[in-house]
């Protein structure tokens, strides 16, 4: 039960950071909301090393956000005017890496590594592709 809540979690935080935000906003954010030019996986994985453990996304990285809460670790990014094709694509990249998808929600997948859980929550909707990425400790 612990863990449909906390992927309900993600999606509700996924849903917010979805609500008026834009690639061309004038505002930056604030707090640990990084609007990001120039952010690559690579640079992401050095920054947040939970992050390696999930397939390489190709596509743009943009206002990316980093959340620590009960040991939860989260980062969640947008792709900004992408084809839903990068979501499927991404998609069966973690499938290949024997991540299991969720039978009763489209766009979440979990994986067991070394006594953590890795969640991926993900949606594309009218060309944006948001998704957040978590790490917790198996209990």
């Amino acid at each position: 039960m612990k863990k449909f809540f906390t992927v309900l979690s993600c999606v509700i935080a996924l849903s917010f950071l979805s609500v008026g935000c834009s690639k061309d906003d004038d505002e930056d954010g604030d707090g640990d909301v990084e609007v990001t030019t120039g952010m690559t996986w690579e640079k992401l994985v050095e920054k947040y090393p939970f992050m390696g453990n999930f397939p390489k996304y190709e596509g743009d990285i943009e206002l990316h956000q980093y959340n620590k809460t009960f040991g939860l670790e989260s980062v969640a990014f947008f792709d900004y005017k992408c084809d839903a094709s990068m979501a499927t694509e991404y998609y069966a990249k973690l499938a290949s890496e024997n991540f299991l998808v969720n039978p009763n929600a489209e766009g979440i997948y979990t994986k067991t590594v070394n006594d953590y859980e890795l969640i991926f929550t993900g949606s594309h909707a009218a060309g944006n592709f948001g998704m957040v990425f978590s790490c917790q400790p198996v209990e």
